[in-house]
């Protein structure tokens, strides 16, 4: 059994406890190499296992009360002890001098009930007796059974008692306060002088804490500590073993001074490091005349005190029964020890300087010779090196005297001192102090050290010198090991030592790991799980007894993750994202580093690994470390970065897609990779087969050639289109291909389809009559060289798909001036595959139908035909148009039309009334004639512009001519009103001009458009036909 290997821990992991538990752990004994160790084996006495409860500072907490030891059925070792202590404690355990693996545990115990006999009441300082009006404050602590703080207020109850009447003192500001947890402070003020007994105790139980009753003193005093005064020399910085004094001045508050009772005043004065205590002498100090004195002259009137012939006086008691009162005492105190002191200074319960100590510190003495010397030396050196020499330098009182390095030396007493080399003395600020020298030749040297040209003992001490080949070199190795792995090595390989052996004397033992030496070969093997570094020392002897000492430096290598469990085989299904909810299950890693980001590559040899989507969580994600790589075009590898927990997280939502039309046997390849090395296992994929629908591969028409009224459909030497059938799951069909049977079937809506089967194809062919609708088993057939021809309009059979893409090969249209359209079917019959949903494992038959049209003229080409539908458009953009001009210029000679009319019809008024007008005038004008023929008035009229202006032009030109001889008497006999309408007459005329010819334009206009639209109409007629 190896103890450092062995594991320690709490049985059931109970590591909470009440006082007073029994306790109970558990050792799994193992040897170096971490295995097991039954009950059955002989292994060493079990009581060589130490128990030690520690505080959390790693301090002695208490002592372990083991009650039994001894093995289980398990074989482990059992160790039950009682817990007492309370707190937060360790657990260490040793075996031997080594610790065990596991320790120190950690545990709680928690105080059991409060037990009134067993509290207590501490004073910080306890003094002899309480000065009047002062209030006693004591420190109650609440212990249970086991002197463990109890936290709480518990209720306690208090009297007072005179002790020369037996009388109970009324005491009325009794006060109880909680001050730290199973602490409370009692309090109380002393309002009578005199001696009484204090009574703390459990008045339901009828129980008193210990030490009660408690017996102490009221005394009349009225010395003040913030006014009363401590000084002298003795408050100041002194050296050890000087004597030291100061003198105190008691003083009431009112700047007068306070006697009291010698025994009143205490004086404690304790190192701070290590509360060593200095018991002073007390004096107490008479005024002569008896006369009050200030407080200043008292520090400076010595004069005027003398040292009264009382007993010295120490803490408790520093009185012989004397009631000798004094204000004035005087403090002697020898202090032995260096460093820094308190001094504290009660008048009975009053701490003085205003309740605070006073600080002293005390030096180290002079160097005592005697007692100070040569502590270290090697009486073996080599020559030209530095060789050190260690001094312990002390006073009288054995203190530790630094800072004295230049009052050292280092001499030489030999006569030949000349190879001899020294250096000055540095101060290792402990009191000692490092020297060293170098011998440059080989030989025997006496040397000496002093101080102050006072040598120290042993002198002369005997220093051999020798070359540096006689004394062994250890050189440090550095070795590396995998993490729960075991290395062999020879320490001395690399270390110099004269002779031929050397023996290892000694080695520490490593903190991580066990160690075993066998001769010269050390066995490391590291602690279950971990990783890191480790080191030991170990030291070396050769034949001459020489000593090297060299250490060794151990990195153990975390492995990389490591596989927990794994799918022994994985299902997916063919062209199918698997699984389709979720992931696969089954991933696990582990990890010794739960902190530290490693890589996962997760990887498909025929497929691609995706991440199915995340649970949604809603206080912090687990997957916010996770880092996510999902590949490029060149790589489809998944990489996942983070910690072990997060990774294991993710690897529950791997996802498998395989590539298209995959099917059969693929593999998955996790590996995992930390910085020093990869890790990676390998899993079978099954991917189940999906039915996939076949393909014909035809093009839209197929133009006949051949002669007569039977053409050859396909002609693969000069087609160049594609004219085939297939099945996707052909590829990946395990069986032969003549096994993977297929239904075809080719059919016409007019004429005749005729082709050669072969004859392994007569039970399965079926026809199609012209002007039949069902399909007619083979009746008669004709087999010349294991091919029989069938002539039909539709023909089906059942073969592979080589004998399909063979008879597309031979197939000729009969018949069909015009052509005709063929209708290709494939049908897979569900040979292979499962459809629609592999968990049933059942199958449906896929088909397929394309249809070809079979003509005897090429069709249009595509630039044609573009060219003819982009001249339709812009004929019926021009058509559109023309056809929104005609209707524009039919409207517009409308609205012409409609306003000449109404402007004719106003003129035809206006005309009427004019000539009543003028024949009125004419009558009865001298000058009237009665040529019918003249009409004055009815060149103003608007009627000229109008649609009858020109019948009117060729009356009045008839009427002129008739009226012709009478002209000259026309024109005589001229009026005003006649002069009048003649200068009209020239205006009105070219405005009906105008507008007449206005007319005539857009009436023109309007033929024109209405002959353009009907020329294009008829064209499209032309070409539509």
């Amino acid at each position: 059994m190896y103890p450092s290997v062995c594991v320690a821990s709490w049985k059931g992991l109970k590591n909470e406890f009440d006082a007073g538990d029994k306790a109970t752990l558990l050792i799994l004994p193992k040897d170096a190499f971490g295995n097991n160790i039954s009950a059955a084996k002989e292994v060493p006495d079990l009581h060589e296992f130490t128990v030690s409860i520690l505080q959390e500072n790693g301090s002695l907490a208490s002592v372990t009360n083991i009650t039994y030891i001894g093995w289980n059925e398990f074989s482990y070792i059992v160790i039950e002890f009682i817990v007492m202590k309370a707190g937060n404690l360790t657990l260490s355990i040793a075996g031997g001098n080594q610790t065990l693996n596991g320790s120190p545990l950690p545990f709680r115990v928690s105080p059991g009930p409060i037990d009134v006999s067993n509290c207590v009441a501490k004073w910080k300082f306890e003094p002899s007796a309480w000065q009047l009006y002062s209030k006693m404050e004591l420190l109650i602590h609440q212990l249970d059974q086991y002197s463990n703080l109890v936290p709480g207020l518990y209720s306690f109850d208090a009297e007072v008692v005179e002790r020369e009447t037996k009388l109970s003192v009324p005491v009325a500001d009794l006060h109880f306060e909680e001050v730290d947890a199973g602490i409370q402070l009692f309090s109380f003020s002393n309002l009578e002088p005199g001696n009484f007994l204090l009574t703390i105790y459990d008045m339901k139980h009828n129980k008193s804490i210990s030490n009660m009753p408690y017996a102490y003193t009221v005394f009349v005093g009225y010395c003040d500590g913030v006014n009363s005064i401590v000084n002298g020399s003795g408050l100041n910085a002194s050296v050890a073993g000087q004597m030291a004094e100061f003198t105190v001045y008691l003083i009431d508050k009112y700047q007068y001074p306070s006697p009291v009772e010698a025994e009143r005043l205490q004086v404690q004065i304790m190192r701070e490091n290590d509360s060593h205590n200095i018991w002073p002498i007390i004096y107490p100090l008479q005024n002569i005349n008896g006369s009050r004195t200030a407080a200043g002259e008292r520090q400076g009137g010595t004069s005027l005190i003398e040292i009264a012939p009382a007993p010295s006086v120490e803490l408790a008691n520093n009185s012989n029964g004397s009631s000798l009162l004094a204000s004035t005492f005087q403090v002697i105190f020898t202090p032995d020890k260096s460093g820094s002191y308190e001094i504290y200074v009660y008048c009975g319960n009053i701490l003085l300087n205003g309740g605070h100590p006073f600080k002293k510190g005390v030096r180290e003495g002079e160097v005592n010779i005697s007692v100070s010397g040569v502590r270290k030396f090697s009486p073996k050196v080599p020559k030209l090196l530095m060789n050190e020499i260690i001094v312990q330098l002390k006073d009288s009182f054995l203190n530790p005297v630094p800072s004295q390095q230049s009052r050292l030396k280092l001499e030489i007493a030999s006569i030949n001192s000349s190879g001899f080399s020294t250096w000055n003395f540095v101060d290792n600020n402990d009191g000692s102090y490092s020297g060293q020298y170098m011998a440059k030749e080989v030989g025997t040297y006496e040397v000496c050290a002093s101080f102050d040209g006072n040598r120290f003992s042993p002198c002369p001490f005997g220093v051999n010198v020798y070359t540096s080949e006689y004394f062994p070199t250890a050189y440090n190795d550095t070795i590396s090991i995998w993490e729960d792995e075991s290395i062999a090595f020879d320490a001395l390989a690399n270390d110099y030592f004269a002779g031929d052996n050397a023996s290892i004397v000694e080695f520490s033992k490593p903190d991580h790991g066990s160690l075993l030496l066998s001769e010269t070969i050390f066995r490391y093997t590291p602690y279950r799980d971990y990783y890191g570094n480790d080191s030991f020392r170990y030291t070396i002897s050769d034949v001459n007894g020489n000593l090297a000492t060299a250490s060794v430096y151990i990195n153990v290598l975390s492995i990389p993750p490591q596989f927990v469990s794994f799918p022994s085989q994985l299902q997916a299904t063919e062209d199918v994202l698997n699984p389709k909810f979720g992931g696969f299950s089954g991933f696990e890693i582990r990890y010794s580093d739960p902190m530290e980001n490693i890589s996962v590559n997760v990887s498909a040899h025929s497929g691609t690994i995706l991440l199915s989507p995340m649970v949604m969580q809603f206080w912090q994600p687990i997957w916010s470390g996770l880092f996510i790589n999902a590949g490029n075009e060149a790589s489809k590898d998944l990489i996942l970065e983070g910690s072990a927990e997060v990774i294991n997280f993710a690897l529950q939502s791997v996802q498998y897609l395989g590539n298209e039309n995959f099917c059969g046997g693929d593999t998955i390849r996790v590996s995992t990779r930390n910085r020093n090395g990869i890790n990676a296992v390998d899993v079978p994929v099954f991917v189940e087969p999906i039915n996939d629908p076949p393909f014909i591969q035809v093009p839209d028409f197929i133009i006949l050639r051949g002669n007569g009224d039977e053409s050859l459909i396909f002609d693969k030497e000069k087609d160049k289109f594609h004219f085939f059938i297939g099945d996707p799951d052909l590829l990946t069909y395990p069986g032969a291909e003549a096994l993977f049977g297929v239904t075809f079937s080719l059919e016409v809506n007019n004429g005749f389809l005729v082709t050669n089967l072969p004859a392994h194809l007569i039970n399965t062919t079926e026809l199609k009559l012209k002007n039949s609708y069902h399909w007619q088993p083979l009746q008669t057939f004709v087999t010349i060289s294991k091919h029989f021809m069938v002539k039909a309009s539709g023909i089906r059979f059942r073969g592979s798909v080589n004998d399909c893409n063979s008879i597309m090969q031979r197939l000729f249209y009969h018949e069909g001036e015009h052509g005709a359209v063929l209708t290709v079917t494939l049908n897979d019959m569900g040979n292979f595959g499962c459809y629609p949903d592999c968990a049933d494992g059942l199958s449906v038959p896929l088909y397929t139908e394309a249809t070809v049209n079979l003509i005897r003229r090429r069709p249009m080409s595509s630039l044609v035909a573009h060219a003819l539908g982009s001249a339709i458009v812009i004929e019926f953009v021009i058509l559109f148009s023309l056809g929104v001009a005609l209707l524009y210029f039919t409207c517009k000679c409308a609205i012409l039309l409609v306003h000449e009319r109404r402007n004719h019809d106003t003129r035809a008024s206006d005309l009427t009334s004019s000539q009543v007008s003028n024949k009125l005038t004419v009558q009865s004008s001298k000058n009237v004639t009665e040529n019918p023929t003249y009409f004055p008035d009815c060149c103003s009229s608007s009627f000229l512009l109008g649609g009858q202006s020109s019948n009117f032009r060729q009356r009045f030109r008839s009427q002129s001519q008739i009226g012709e001889p009478s002209k000259a008497a026309y024109h005589s006999p001229r009026s005003s009103s006649d002069t009048q309408l003649h200068s009209v007459v020239p205006n009105l005329v070219p405005l009906s001009i105008e507008k007449e010819a206005k007319l005539k334009r857009s009436i023109k206009l309007c033929i024109c458009v209405c002959i353009l639209y009907t020329i294009f109409v008829l064209e499209d007629e032309c070409f539509l036909k």
